[in-house]
């Protein structure tokens, strides 16, 4: 079983050292995934403390059948920011230059400035849907059954999605 895991069945039995304990496993990453989504730091961080207040008041709904406890958090993150874009009347900001260069190696570490920013323009060509399977899965590094069960899609659709996107970003590459 994983940490993940029982932290989330202890969870379900109302711990609260076990919310603390999810909260730093994966607070960065709720937080990282609002702030894509929403452009705004301090929108972002009331995703992130309303993510987690109602993963506590709702942790009975997890069902591990249906997938893991990261898809399951970062799907009530998702749907939290989506809401406060509805209420607004906005489209997902799912990437800008900070968001980019700040979740990407350093120039030591990987590839150069330039050819970050090719494969950041590559990425900003394919739909938000594609944008979104190929951050969920290269980003955050869910597994295509872990999107699948995020996005309430079957799991085929997600490995088609996700080939043609790659197809399509490799193809904008080989153009450029």
């Amino acid at each position: 079983m994983t940490d993940e895991l029982t932290l989330m069945l202890r969870l379900r039995h109302g711990d609260e050292d076990a919310l603390t304990e999810l909260y730093g496993q994966l607070g960065g990453h709720v937080y990282a995934l609002a702030w894509r989504l929403l452009g705004d730091r301090e929108e972002a961080q009331e995703v992130l403390q309303d993510t987690f207040d109602r993963l506590f008041r709702r942790a009975h709904q997890y069902r591990p059948e249906l997938g893991s406890p990261r898809a399951f958090v970062y799907t009530v993150a998702r749907n939290e920011a989506l809401s406060r874009l509805r209420a607004r009347g906005a489209r997902p900001v799912l990437d800008s230059d900070e968001a980019l260069l700040g979740e990407m190696p350093s120039p030591s570490s990987g590839p150069d400035l330039d050819t970050r920013m090719v494969v950041h323009g590559a990425l900003e060509r394919l739909s938000v849907h594609d944008q979104t399977l190929i951050h969920d899965s290269f980003f955050l590094g869910l597994s295509h059954g872990e999107i699948a069960s995020a996005h309430a899609l079957p799991l085929g659709t997600v490995k088609t999605r996700v080939r043609r996107a790659l197809a399509r970003m490799r193809r904008t590459l080989e153009g450029s």
